[in-house]
């Protein structure tokens, strides 16, 4: 029998693999799995195997801590016991642990390799107590190996690893869906607690279990919370609402021809495309809101769904805010800037009045748009209800219902064809609460975030979009500026024609203009050094 069955009591580690799966609802990352099953044997671990007895190890009267890593590797750190963000249970099957994973490289990496099947096992690192193993009576009848059975022993370290021993530990990755009801129960750590701030003193109360609120999918966000709160969303067509995966997008640009008669068998002339598109890179909005652990512990869902409900509205003034005046770095010229609707519509400083919105409105027809959304701010809002009266109010201004918005300038309307206004959103919309956050920790709070990215607004065609503002000056912008500038092709005929002239003015140049012109001179030989060189020549043509 091996000596080490019953003397190594050392550190060790047990893994075992299992079919991961993954589900994705758009919140906080979750793995959770069996790290320990007990009764089930092991592989052979070097000349004996080895099951888990239940009495084991149980995390409910053991307090001490537990560090959740990915491959055992402690620069890869998933979650810790004592900050709540590793969680242990024991059933009848064996230890089960639940991790919220970082936002961080290691954190979506693991999620990943969960996701695509390459993760397939749970691993945990023990250390046998004194007295804490025996042999079991009968050896495993399918191998004869003699089989080492623990007792007691104390688990300091588990998590998803990618080359497991057990046979039937589990991993599973999924995302967290709405947390209803909010578990609330207070716990009390027994070892401090690491932040980023450095340790905290032992007994704090950590934040309430429940790591996050969010719809089913990431996009219900957008038609369900943000967009509907958005002034400027909630009028955009939904099939102008493009929907983006990556770090940017290319909004499109399209020009509408005139169809026509054609001739038989002759070729639909091809219409030139006058604006090309405009490739806008994903901009970050977000919002913070606070709530004591004892409130939430009080009020429990309700005031969650209150929190978001907020966090939603916030969000979408904040959106509302950048794509009506831009927002981001204040280079225009930077890639990451929003550049807002205000700055590509056709402008005319002017205080908004009916008079007014009409002569934008023809101004609008007359480029073939079709006036369907009228934004204005209070200002201009209460001068328009002064021209029209309270009963005729709600038919609009030439049918157009006032939509009122604090984010555009004082006294501004804004007339528009919006379905020639295009924006870009990005699926990365999240509400999420921490638990786990420095200032969550110091002040017994939750901190909810909302984060959502959107890529910008795009006008196809400045005209669609007539402004009337008595704070904005007068101005038609240049929308080619602002689009994609077409990369020249260096070996078309019009650019080597372009070449071949500039040449040709330069050699003219120089002839005119004596400063210009350059001239090649060799070196002047002595007569020595001319025998010799013609010596080296001659030798050469004899050796050929």
């Amino acid at each position: 029998m091996p000596s080490a069955l019953m003397h190594d009591t050392g550190a060790q580690q047990r893994t075992a693999p299992f079919v991961v799966s993954l589900r994705s609802s758009g919140g906080v990352n979750t793995i959770s799995g069996y790290a320990v099953r007990f009764g089930e044997l092991s592989h052979d671990l070097g000349g004996f195997r080895e099951r888990i007895d239940p009495a084991a190890w149980n995390p409910a009267t053991d307090r001490s801590d537990v560090l959740a890593t990915f491959n055992h590797n402690m620069d890869n750190v998933l979650g810790r016991r004592s900050s709540g963000t590793l969680r242990l249970t024991a059933d009848a099957s064996g230890i089960r642990y639940e991790i919220d994973v970082p936002n961080t490289q290691a954190g979506q990496d693991v999620a990943e390799l969960i996701r695509r099947g390459d993760v397939i096992g749970s691993s945990f690192t023990f250390r046998v107590n004194p007295g804490g193993q025996e042999r079991a009576s009968d050896d495993d009848p399918e191998t004869g190996l003699p089989v080492r059975v623990i007792t007691s022993m104390t688990v300091y370290e588990l998590g998803p690893v990618t080359n497991p021993a057990y046979p039937t530990t589990t991993t599973s990755a999924r995302s967290l869906d709405a947390a209803y009801p909010m578990e609330s129960e207070s716990r009390m750590s027994d070892a401090p607690i690491r932040t980023a701030d450095g340790f905290l003193p032992v007994n704090r109360r950590t934040i309430p279990n429940g790591a996050s609120w969010t719809v089913t999918e990431p996009a219900a966000l957008w038609v369900n919370m943000v967009g509907p709160k958005s002034r400027f969303l909630a009028n955009i067509p939904a099939s102008n609402k493009l929907t983006m995966h990556e770090a940017s997008m290319m909004l499109p640009a399209v020009k509408t021809v005139d169809g026509g008669y054609v001739d038989a068998n002759s070729p639909i002339p091809e219409p030139g495309t006058d604006l090309p598109s405009r490739t806008c890179w994903a901009a970050k909005f977000g919002a913070v809101e606070k709530a004591s652990s004892e409130v939430l512990q009080d009020a429990r869902p309700d005031l969650v769904a209150g929190i978001n409900q907020s966090l939603a509205l916030a969000m979408a003034r904040g959106i509302d805010n950048g794509l009506f005046n831009g927002a981001g770095p204040a280079d225009p010229n930077d890639p990451r800037r929003v550049t807002g609707l205000l700055a590509q519509g056709v402008t005319k400083n002017a205080v908004p009045s009916v008079a007014e919105i009409s002569a934008a409105i023809k101004r609008l027809e007359a480029s073939d748009a079709e006036a369907t959304v009228l934004w204005v701010d209070p200002v201009a809002a209460e001068a328009l209800r002064a021209e029209i009266p309270a009963a005729q109010w709600t038919e609009g201004v030439y049918g157009l219902i006032p939509v009122v918005s604090q984010r555009l300038p004082a006294n501004t309307a804004v007339v528009a064809d919006s379905s020639r206004i295009f924006v870009g959103l990005h699926s990365g919309i999240s509400i999420t609460v921490s638990r786990t956050a420095p200032e969550a920790f110091s002040q017994d709070r939750a901190l909810f975030r909302a984060l959502a990215r959107v890529a910008g607004v795009w006008v196809q065609e400045a005209g669609s979009v007539q402004i009337v503002s008595a704070t904005l000056p007068t101005k038609t912008p240049n929308l080619r500026a602002l689009a994609d500038q077409p990369e020249p092709d260096v070996n078309s005929p019009e650019m080597l024609a372009a070449q071949a002239a500039q040449h040709a003015q330069e050699m003219a140049d120089r002839q005119a203009d004596p400063s210009k012109r350059f001239t090649v001179s060799a070196p002047k030989l002595s007569d020595d050094e001319a025998q010799r060189l013609r010596d080296r020549r001659r030798r050469a043509t004899a050796q050929q």
